[in-house]
């Protein structure tokens, strides 16, 4: 029974057969093969209980290691990243933060924290960095994984908090036999972001059992901004007037250069030092004009600096990882199973020199003209450019048993299991502002650009994110009763996590006193403790019916109860018709409940200005807000509900089709009050309301309708959030006498993702609008002929509007979209050839066609991650994998 090669063997099969086989009851599915007597049950995401169908209520994408391979896919994030049902609102490494070295996936859209991701069925411990709510999946190694499960439907009722709008069930390496080397290049044709990995993999096993073991290595290069020409600085006189306008007319520059304030009149001026910089100091490009970016806090000039001259667009990475599993039979009904996974990322990130307020400069210098102090944006280049260096350590362990015994005539297929998880996220900062070296050198008379005003000046800061999982399982599967269709199913469980989460700053940064960073503490802790219970019901040989139910219990909040309830009908053996209902929800993170006040300079449209000022609002400009993010320890869950229903058909030989209608909701969504939410609560004559309902928030305008001082926000529960549509999969494979061509076509089409216009205000459907694509496909053909390989990947995303204005009337208050951006077609080809004994090769490139990036119609670059493939360029590869 505990026989894991067996297990093993099943699932392969299974795969290999297809999923037009899964289609099918197990037992007929493998019937073809004589040398399978008995097709042992397996668990398959979405349910504890263990069956012989791949196929179930719930809709289930599978995807094997060797089809990642054959797209050119390097990593898990990478992967995912294609995945249709990854809708949008991806992370991805980005230079800039602590969170640099981080992927995420989002199913649905509907965000990183409402996707749960399994590793072996068992929870991933959310990322300190990303507050503990979302999972990085930049830690997993790509060589130890097997295959990815992808749940689309909800799961709460059976693992908790977080599977709101799906699960992505990572399932590694077992039972592996041989020793296995490989390494792979690739390098865009433009510069950087190359890549190179390296893995090994090796395994014993026996009939008492096995041990596996992994080693993958990983790295990315670095890619500045100035690598690309529409992110590197420019600038142009776009209108003819004689002008550049700062923002409107740049790219990549700032006024956070040598800017002071009008002391009586609040207006921007470039300091009088701004030539003598622009000639004697790199980066700095002179005197710009305002324009209508920053003239709501009043017309005049700025002086410039070009901070994409040094600045990295994407950090670049370097990861090692380790992976060993085992499992012992220590009867013929017990087995022990232990796993370790260590990993370490290593990634740089790269500024240009701290850009920082300057409060008081002293009458008499030399950016100061008046007889009074001023205020100024000032770019620190004395100090030198930036860096942000993280070191992500990751520990995670698992041990337990399983095992079957029999009391009387049931036959209990139990087990037992502890995991531990340890994430400790550092980033040092290099180069940043010491406030008060500032203070002392003005006070000493010390020149700000000598070794020793330099020294005085020169900061470095330190984060240390820490988020620390033990997770205690106990469950046990069982048949019990009888119906016309069979043995009914139970399965009977209790979990016990305990979570601690830490996020620690310097000093210095805690008390304000870092220019160009901001930061505070914040630490937190929670235990949860789950009972859950499942049925399946065999009702008749072609009906099943089954059901989940599981009660959560929070120390910081509360319990929560969710139910899911599913039908599998099949009235004849190729066809499935399938239907779900189920509850989910996801508790507030510890970050969200706990976090401290941080600040952040926010971007916002601010329409209510622009209608005072008689600016129109399509040409409205976005301009950056004081902003100070509060935390709010009174929220509650997230609830949501999960409808879906589809057929899979299998009829026709080799043909598979599964079409799959879904329908998410989710109440008391745990959303921030964000700067652009008062901003239009305010256009919309509301903002008061939001003000007398959460007493926390600060928007204050002064006499002349501009903000005075800083917005205060906060998270609260009360947003709404909806998707809807249609997941297609069509499969077909031809046939020939020495050669074999499979076709995959999967779909992801959403008719509906609605959201309010602002928080507690109106909602509307944004499907179509910038980012929020309504249709996502991707296209797979492999042809196999003898020891060749070839596999031509196509992904494509429909176009979407480039842009919106809000739209205000007699009962009306919405988004318009304006504008449109092309749909988006990459083609990746990988070629395979098998050398035998000698190993295999495989060459390929990703975006053959060299898909372009988009621009808006201001010619600004379109950063979306959706098009990321395009920012790469044309990338070459070029592997290598020998087995022994």
């Amino acid at each position: 029974m505990f026989t894991n090669n067996k297990l093993a063997k099943s699932v392969r099969l299974a795969l290999a057969f297809g999923v037009a086989a899964t289609a099918l009851p197990a037992s007929q599915a493998f019937a073809a093969d004589e040398e399978v007597e008995e097709v042992e049950r397996i668990e398959v995401t979405g349910s504890r209980i263990k069956r012989t169908d791949l196929e179930s209520a719930s809709p289930i994408e599978v995807i094997s290691i060797g089809e990642f391979e054959d797209q050119g896919r390097i990593s898990v994030a990478d992967a995912l990243r294609n995945v249709t049902s990854n809708s949008f609102g991806s992370f991805i490494p980005s230079s800039g933060s602590s969170a640099q070295s981080q992927s995420t996936v989002s199913l649905l859209g509907a965000g990183s924290d409402r996707t749960l991701v399994l590793l072996d069925g068992k929870r991933l411990a959310g990322s300190p960095s990303l507050g503990g709510s979302s999972a990085n999946l930049s830690s997993i190694p790509m060589a130890a994984v097997e295959r990815i499960e992808i749940l689309k439907t909800g799961a709460s009722a059976v693992y908790g908090s977080d599977a709101i709008a799906g699960v992505i069930n990572i399932i590694l390496k077992k039972d592996y036999e041989g020793a296995t080397f490989a390494i792979n290049y690739s390098e865009p044709e433009l510069d950087g972001s190359n890549t190179k990995t390296a893995s090994l993999v090796l395994g014993m096993s026996s009939d008492k059992g096995n041990i596996t073991f992994v080693y993958d290595h990983q790295e990315n290069g670095i890619m500045f901004d100035g690598d690309r020409p529409y992110t590197a600085a420019s600038m142009e006189d776009k209108n003819g007037d004689g002008l550049i306008s700062i923002y409107d007319e740049t790219v990549g520059i700032s006024y956070y250069g040598a800017t002071i304030r009008n002391p009586t009149t609040g207006a921007f001026e470039a300091s009088p030092d701004c030539d003598r910089l622009a000639n004697e100091v790199p980066g700095f490009v002179g005197v710009l004009d305002v324009g209508s970016a920053l003239d709501a806090v009043g017309a005049g000039t700025v002086c410039g600096f070009a901070y994409a001259n040094v600045s990295a667009n994407t950090a670049s990475t370097e990861r090692d990882s380790i992976m060993t599993s085992a499992s012992y039979n220590v009867t013929d009904d017990l087995e022990f199973f232990v796993r370790a996974m260590f990993s370490r990322t290593d990634s740089l990130g790269r500024y240009a020199p701290p850009a920082a307020g300057w409060s008081n400069i002293p009458v008499g210098n030399v950016n100061n003209p008046y007889d009074e102090t001023v205020n100024g944006y000032f770019r620190w280049y004395q100090i030198g450019n930036r860096d942000g260096i993280v070191t992500d350590y990751q520990q995670d362990y698992m041990v337990g048993f399983k095992g079957l015994n029999s009391f009387g005539d049931v036959d209990v297929d139990w087990e037992f299991s502890y995991h531990k998880a340890v994430l400790d996220y550092r980033q040092v900062g290099r180069s940043y502002l010491s406030i008060s070296g500032l203070i002392a050198n003005l006070y000493l008379d010390e020149p700000l650009g000598s070794d020793d005003g330099i020294a005085a000046m020169k900061a470095t800061t330190y984060q240390e994110d820490v988020n620390e999982f033990d997770h205690y399982f106990a469950g046990a599967g069982f048949e019990l009763g009888e119906l016309p269709g069979g043995m009914i199913s139970h399965y009977v469980g209790y979990e016990f996590f305990e979570q601690a989460y830490n996020s620690q700053y310097d000093a210095q940064s805690e008390g304000g006193w870092i220019g160009g960073s901001a930061g505070n503490s914040a630490a937190g802790q929670r235990d949860t403790k789950a009972f859950f219970y499942e049925i399946a019901l065999p009702v008749t040989d072609e009906l099943l019916v089954s059901g989940a139910f599981r009660w959560d219990d929070y120390s910081d909040f509360g319990s929560q109860t969710t139910p899911s309830f599913k039908l599998e009908y099949r009235p004849m053996d190729d066809l499935l018709i399938r239907a779900s209902y189920s509850e989910g929800f996801r508790a507030p993170s510890l970050s969200e409940l706990l976090g401290a006040t941080a600040f952040s300079a926010t971007s916002a449209t601010d329409y209510e200005k622009c209608r005072q000022d008689g600016i129109a609002i399509p040409e409205c400009p976005t301009r950056q807000f004081d902003n100070l993010r509060l935390s709010n320890p009174n929220l509650g869950p997230e609830e949501s509900t999960y409808i879906n229903a589809g057929v899979v058909y299998s009829g026709v030989e080799n043909l598979t089709v599964k079409v799959d209608y879904f329908s998410l909701e989710v109440e008391n969504v745990i959303s921030s009050i964000s700067v652009q939410d008062l901003l239009n609560a305010d256009y919309a004559g509301q903002v008061q309301n939001l003000l007398d309902a959460y007493p926390n928030l600060r928007f204050v305008r002064d006499s002349d309708g501009r903000i005075d001082g800083d917005i205060i926000t906060e998270p609260a529960n009360g947003a709404f959030m909806s998707r809807k549509g249609f997941d297609i999969e069509l499969g077909y494979k031809f046939e020939f006498s020495d050669m074999e061509l499979d076709l995959k076509s999967v779909t992801t089409y959403l008719t509906d993702s609605e959201a309010d216009v602002y928080f507690g205000g109106p909602t509307q459907n944004f499907i179509g609008f910038a980012g929020q694509p309504d249709f996502r496909n991707q296209f797979i053909a492999t042809l196999d002929w003898e020891a060749l390989t070839v596999s031509w990947t196509t992904d494509y995303i429909h176009s979407t509007y480039m842009n919106s204005d809000l739209e205000v009337g007699d009962g009306t208050f919405n988004y318009v979209g304006l504008g449109e951006i092309d749909s988006f077609v990459t083609h990746n080809v990988n070629v395979a050839y098998d050398l035998e004994s000698y190993g295999k090769v495989n060459v390929g490139v990703r975006n053959l066609t060299e898909t372009e990036p988009f621009f808006d119609d201001n010619d600004n670059w379109i950063s979306d991650t959706l098009y990321h493939s395009a920012h790469i360029g044309r990338e070459m590869y070029v592997g290598y994998t020998i087995s022994f």
